[in-house]
């Protein structure tokens, strides 16, 4: 083989070598900073995440910055599930970090740009990142309900269930809060979890909220309004309630001091005053009392009956009591009963019948006629 023609084929395979390492060169890793979407938009008072890689062509430190922070606003570098200002590079593979950004529920509509800065030996890049505040549109909450109405009594407990969407794009928390009337209980939480305070929801989802409403005990007829209201991203969503108490009907019947004796005389008429109570929540009509004497016995009332009587108001009953005639010295039972619709009550009270004084005076007249007679009689005959 000549000298030319091998120094031809040196040549040749030269030039073949250069071609094959030619792209393996071209595809060497470069200094580069890069993240998939360098542009979000997001609600007042949620968090965005950007997600970076940085390459370099050989293995070395790259510091990391974030500047154009806005006022209110916080971000951070993070690695490894830890904050970080720089990371190492090995050089064929693509370090991952992440930018977090706080978004403050205070921040105005518009576009902010923050920029991540990227220092190493090879120079310096800086990568724009841009978040768009959205502003607070119209029914991006929505609270609603099939049963703003409910109806029971000063005992119940008002259980309403309420749907919250969360019609715009970004996940949310919510903060939940209840108002009723003084004395009122009011509790607002998610249908799941009877202790939370707050309900998180993915952008387009909702959720069931639990509402329950317990009146206090002296409480009295009538309607209430309950208010809920739910806040989270710049944004407020209320829904009014309503509790119809219907009231309940309680009475009660006792004596003055709480003394539950009483006396007559045999033959002659005793009285009894009974203090009528409404204990209930709702006004009471037409409240009268009978009673339940032994036989023979009468028992008159006056007044005979109370029209009204409003809650919480006392009234007095006047029982005019006549024992039989025949009726002997001792004790008797006498059941007094109040009622008024539904509601009713009763007390017992011992009734003492006296022996009449008449009795005494006719004892002794007869007593002294006897000494009358005897006297007469020793005077007519005791001579004889």
């Amino acid at each position: 083989m000549t000298t030319t023609r091998l120094t031809g084929l040196l040549l040749s395979a030269g030039l073949v070598l250069l071609t094959i390492a030619a792209p393996a060169a071209v595809a060497a890793a470069t200094f580069g900073i890069t993240t998939p979407y360098p542009a979000v938009s997001v609600q007042p008072g949620n968090n965005v995440t950007f997600n970076l890689d940085i390459t370099v062509p050989q293995a070395e430190r790259v510091d990391l910055s974030v500047a154009g922070v806005p006022t209110g606003w916080t971000a951070n570098i993070q690695g490894g599930g830890n904050a970080v200002n720089a990371v190492y590079v090995g050089g064929s593979t693509a370090a991952a970090a992440q930018l977090s950004v706080s978004v403050p529920q205070t921040a105005t509509a518009g576009s902010q740009t923050l920029t991540i800065t990227a220092r190493s030996a090879q120079g310096s890049l800086d990568l724009p990142l841009q978040v768009t505040v959205l502003g607070a549109t119209s029914g991006a909450i929505q609270l609603t309900t099939d049963f703003a109405k409910l109806s029971g009594t000063a005992t119940s407990t008002f259980s309403y269930s309420l749907t919250l969407t969360n019609s715009g794009t970004q996940k949310q928390t919510f903060t939940l809060q209840g108002q009723g009337p003084d004395g009122w209980q009011v509790s607002v939480h998610p249908a799941s979890n009877a202790q939370a305070l707050t309900d998180t929801i993915d952008g387009g989802a909702n959720d069931t909220l639990s509402v329950s409403a317990t009146p206090p005990s002296s409480v009295a007829a009538g309607a209430y309004p309950i208010q809920v209201t739910v806040a989270g991203g710049g944004q407020t969503a209320n829904t009014n309630l309503e509790a119809d108490v219907t009231g309940s009907p309680s009475v009660s019947l006792s004596t003055p001091n709480q003394v539950l004796n009483a006396s007559v005389t045999a033959g002659s008429t005793g009285t009894v005053s009974l203090v009528v109570t409404n204990t209930g929540s709702t006004a009471l009509q037409n409240v009268a009392v009978t009673a339940s004497p032994p036989t023979g016995w009468t028992t008159t009332f006056a007044p005979t009956s109370i029209a009204t009587l409003a809650p919480g108001a006392t009234d007095t009953v006047t029982a005019t009591i006549t024992p039989a005639s025949d009726s002997l010295s001792g004790d008797y039972d006498i059941t007094f009963t109040v009622t008024a619709g539904t509601a009713t009550a009763t007390v017992d009270i011992r009734t003492t019948v006296q022996t009449s004084p008449l009795w005494g005076f006719i004892g002794l007249g007869l007593i002294a006629l006897v000494i009358i007679g005897l006297g007469w009689v020793f005077r007519r005959y005791g001579r004889r």
